[in-house]
């Protein structure tokens, strides 16, 4: 009997005892170890979360939270690193769509996916767990944490540029972090890299004193450009004018400075990139599915060198650094 097979039993409320009898003369284990012990914990708290939050619709269909954030102690935050970290989030996201069904009945389940994700929360003791949950209502702010083979060679030479989109508007006042980046044609003849600034067309105030001439202020000069590939086709080229950017898919809760639309397995805030005072580039992987550079996967919150004209990759999106 399978760890998964274990917990969607235990959830269902037959006693530890059965389930380790059964398991004993089955396949004849031990009884579960710590580990298990804490899977068991977790799922049972986010299957209350989501039983109490589950909302039937009249039209006949149900729906749940889209996001449950799962904090830790500190110390079982250490604990559960690395692929073992990976396997207890993908384990837990398997169970809980299953139970979620379920949950639902005959009623179809209107929510198509949902994300789990571990945080540490230092009030916590160790082996206690809290859960969040959100009701996040962009689809593309869920992180689907997939099986993935490592980058092999380099982009080609761009064929076509994407089509630019226009952004959703905003409320009035709010800051325009979360929008996606300009789209740039690639051009290798003359005068490549230039574009023709749009001026909006406004009318002026008739009066009858003498025009005021206008103060131009001069512009401010970027630090470097950032290539940004996808499939072997170069996107965009972006100016950056801040020492730290954040690169990600982004969301209302996660604004980020360049987005990166359209491939699920994009975090909402993955790699953060920094220019230092000395002119020396570092990237801090936060992304729950790698970024690598050079086929080498990053390790989660740390500062890692990034030379200019390295490829930087972020799942399906390759970075490039063109230092001015």
């Amino acid at each position: 009997m399978s760890v998964l097979d274990k917990v969607r039993r235990w959830i269902d409320g037959e006693s530890a005892e059965l389930v380790l009898e059964q398991a004993a003369r089955d396949a004849q284990v031990k009884p579960r170890s710590e580990a298990e012990e804490f899977i068991v914990k977790i799922a049972r708290a986010v299957e209350d979360v989501m039983q109490k939050e589950m909302v039937p619709l009249p039209q006949g269909t149900t729906i749940i939270p889209t996001e449950y954030l799962i904090f830790l102690s500190e110390d079982d935050d250490k604990d559960w690193r690395g692929v073992k970290r990976r396997g207890l989030e993908q384990g837990l996201y398997h169970v809980l769509a299953e139970r979620a069904k379920e949950l639902a009945g005959k009623k179809k389940l209107e929510t198509q996916s949902f994300a789990v994700e571990l945080r540490v929360d230092g009030t916590l003791e160790q082996g206690e767990v809290r859960i969040q949950h959100g009701w996040e209502d962009e689809s593309s702010s869920k992180t689907g944490v997939l099986p993935r083979k490592p980058p092999e060679g380099k982009p080609s030479q761009p064929a076509q540029a994407q089509t630019r989109r226009t952004p959703a508007p905003r409320p009035p006042g709010s800051t325009p972090r979360n929008l996606e980046p300009p789209n740039f044609v690639d051009q290798s003849g003359p005068g490549a890299g230039s574009q023709a600034s749009p001026f909006a067309r406004v009318t002026p105030v008739p009066s009858g004193e003498e025009e005021e001439l206008t103060a131009v202020s001069p512009r401010k000069t970027s630090l470097y450009d950032l290539e940004v590939w996808r499939g072997g086709v170069r996107q965009t080229v972006i100016p950056v004018f801040q020492s730290e950017i954040v690169l990600g898919r982004g969301s209302v809760s996660k604004p980020v400075d360049i987005a990166l639309k359209g491939d699920p397995e994009v975090s909402r805030r993955h790699v953060v990139l920094i220019l230092d005072k000395l002119g020396k580039f570092t990237v801090i992987n936060e992304g729950r599915n790698p970024a690598m550079i050079n086929n080498r996967e990053l390790p989660v919150g740390q500062r890692v060198s990034l030379d200019p004209g390295q490829a930087l990759a972020i799942c399906s999106y390759v970075v490039r650094i063109q230092p001015r």
